[in-house]
């Protein structure tokens, strides 16, 4: 349970981690998109999700059941109730010996960290020792992602549940293989450091959470956008934790909308700006128009 949990936290990792455009791609708020064109015989469907959300506010529109309906195949960045996924995760996320995570701080910063885990989230930091820091930092997210309700819901498990019902297959954007792979690029010394940040000054870190919140609740995903891409961490790895993934995810759409109508379902920190999914299907020669 822990680990299942655990991987859906570590996909928030990458939105919450994770501009003024040109006025062809600054897309208008909404987070359903129909993708046509470019011989498509039949559209398909931009869906942007956040990975933590009150249960009060994990709806849907009607054009959005309708859309899910319409299509053939879900995609999702990561498939959390596929077995195999999990299986690597839990195989994946331990660091070879003598790592330690304690070991990449301070000793009076781990104090720090160490007593925010047990005080916070009632988990032991010492446990987790051997887990990779965007483990750890995942496990973190949790408490901002339940600042504004006890028991956070996820938009992809829904999703999921209305695709079982309608005996739609779900399937991957990239693995969680992919997903650790892009962290693994990242000097543990400085996940650590995003760590130490991030309890350090949680007023600030709850703060941009919830206005995050507040963008994607009115489907504004050019603010949601803005606010990931000025944070600190993400000036750096911006590239590394959007811009990359998004150029890889734009062929898989490209040729499975080819073959039927399909649900594509991504953080929507991914569609805005000008190396969002919409602008880059839309240079690709699609029309990505807002279903408001």
């Amino acid at each position: 349970m822990l680990f299942k949990k655990t991987s859906l936290l570590f996909s928030c990792s990458l939105l919450l981690l994770t501009i003024k455009c040109q006025q062809q791609t600054a897309p208008k708020s909404s987070l359903l998109w129909e993708i046509s064109g470019k011989g498509l015989q039949s559209p398909s469907w931009l869906y942007g999700t956040i990975h933590a959300i009150c249960p009060d506010d994990n709806h849907f529109s009607p054009a959005t059941l309708d859309a899910l309906k319409q299509s053939k195949t879900l995609y999702l960045e990561l498939n959390t109730d596929d077995k195999q996924e999990i299986s690597r995760l839990r195989s994946a996320a331990l660091m070879p010996e003598p790592y330690s995570f304690k070991a990449l701080f301070a000793e009076d910063d781990y104090v720090k960290v160490s007593t925010w885990y047990r005080n916070t989230l009632n988990i032991e930091l010492a446990q987790l020792d051997k887990l990779k820091p965007v483990i750890i930092y995942s496990l973190m997210l949790q408490k901002f992602a339940a600042t504004t309700c006890p028991q956070p819901a996820s938009v992809e498990a829904e999703l999921r549940k209305l695709a079982k019902v309608q005996q739609l297959p779900v399937k991957n954007l990239e693995t969680v293989m992919d997903q650790l792979a892009l962290f693994d690029s990242i000097p543990d010394t400085e996940e650590a450091a995003m760590v130490l940040k991030s309890i350090t000054d949680t007023v600030k870190s709850r703060e941009v959470y919830q206005k995050m919140m507040a963008a994607y609740k009115q489907g504004d995903i050019q603010s949601l956008y803005s606010l990931i891409v000025e944070t600190e961490d993400m000036l750096r790895y911006k590239d590394l934790l959007l811009d990359r993934r998004n150029r890889n995810w734009i062929s898989i759409i490209s040729n499975e909308a080819g073959k039927a109508s399909t649900f594509f379902a991504v953080g929507a920190g991914h569609l805005g700006g000008n190396m969002g999914v919409i602008a880059l299907l839309r240079k690709e020669g699609y029309t990505v128009k807002p279903v408001l």
